[in-house]
């Protein structure tokens, strides 16, 4: 069964299925679908969890041993799987997940974006047909005020149209950094709070305190100093470091999309392509006055390798990791890497 990630919440209330699948590349919405499936199967008497991150050298004997295992056991339990990236030692182990299900467990399976091949592949379809697929798209430029409104509501204030279309300008489709500045203004603002236009504008402007598009610009307009200092900034505010790494792997992937598309029909033609808005595309165009497919392809690996030290796999230093990538953004040679690429 396929459903959208706002239809999840109230099939929840019905019943688990013995297996949900997320996908997609919004990392806010597939992070609060995978959060909404773990309070419910608490709520369904399921306290035990078992997290599994399933990477190249992952052994998938392990999961198999306990779902085998589990039908010796009373308590339910979630295992709750995450995959960065599917390969075939993957797609063969999920093979044998799927023989595997039943009443007496629930898997919650997050996987990167999946495209049709994958999804017509013989082990994602019984996994599908035994359980519940959450196939988690981008909001659409012309929808985000709307998604904003709605998410402003939940926090028990109420923004005008105009009011969401400035925040969303401001966050240029940001899903992470529209949250963070909702949540900022519920604080500052008071339950209950009647938003428009011009209160935005004013608070937006009047606050001290960074969100991470504010790094986006830096990075992409190559302000070197102002960008460390930003990521200094949000670092010590608590933004998490995957949070952090997601928006530098995000504009990478866009200048990658913008670098193709440009091959034929020019970096402003491409930038409108792709629904950036009008503002933003000089900020781009100021990128790719020092970057390159090459330069963008090193730095993507570099990335990969930083998330695997998130991860608590070997990788480079992670605030010296975070500077060589701002570093590399801004077209200055890191001093010294750990790994060589």
């Amino acid at each position: 069964m396929k459903l959208r990630p706002d239809q999840l919440n109230s099939a929840l209330e019905k019943q688990l299925s013995p297996i949900y699948i997320i996908s997609g590349d919004e990392v806010l919405l597939c992070q609060e679908a995978a959060d909404s499936i773990r309070k419910a199967a608490h709520h369904h008497g399921i306290e035990e969890r078992l997290r599994f991150v399933a990477d190249a050298q992952f052994d998938w004997q392990e999961v198999i041993n306990e779902l085998q295992a589990l039908s010796l056991f009373s308590s339910r339990r979630l295992f709750d799987i995450q995959i960065d990236k599917l390969g075939e030692k993957h797609s063969k182990a999920l093979t044998q997940v799927a023989e595997h299900l039943g009443p007496d467990n629930v898997i919650l399976l997050s996987l990167p974006k999946v495209d049709s091949r994958t999804q017509r592949a013989k082990w994602f379809q019984s996994l599908e047909q035994q359980g519940t697929f959450i196939q988690v798209w981008p909001i659409d430029s012309s929808r985000l005020p709307a998604w904003v409104q709605q998410r402003a509501k939940g926090l028990n204030l109420h923004l005008s149209r105009d009011a969401a279309a400035i925040l969303c300008e401001r966050g240029e489709g940001n899903l992470f950094a529209l949250s963070q500045e909702l949540e900022k203004l519920a604080l500052s603002h008071g339950p209950g709070a009647q938003l428009d236009a011009q209160t935005i504008t004013e608070s937006v402007t009047d606050s001290s305190r960074y969100s991470i598009y504010d790094l986006s610009d830096r990075l992409l307009t190559g302000k070197l100093k102002e960008a460390l200092h930003c990521l200094h900034q949000l670092r010590a505010e608590g933004v998490e470091d995957s949070i952090l790494l997601w928006l530098y792997n995000r504009e990478l992937a866009t200048l990658n999309q913008l670098g193709a598309l440009a091959q034929t029909q020019g970096l402003r033609q491409a930038c409108q392509q792709l629904r950036i808005w009008d503002k933003r595309i000089p900020i781009y165009e100021s990128a790719f006055s020092r970057h390159n497919p090459q330069t963008i392809a090193y730095m993507q690996s570099y990335v990969a390798l930083l998330d695997q030290s998130i991860k608590g796999l070997d990788g480079p230093d992670i605030e010296l990791g975070f500077r060589n990538l701002t570093l590399m953004y801004c077209g200055i040679k890191p001093v010294t890497t750990e790994l060589d690429l």
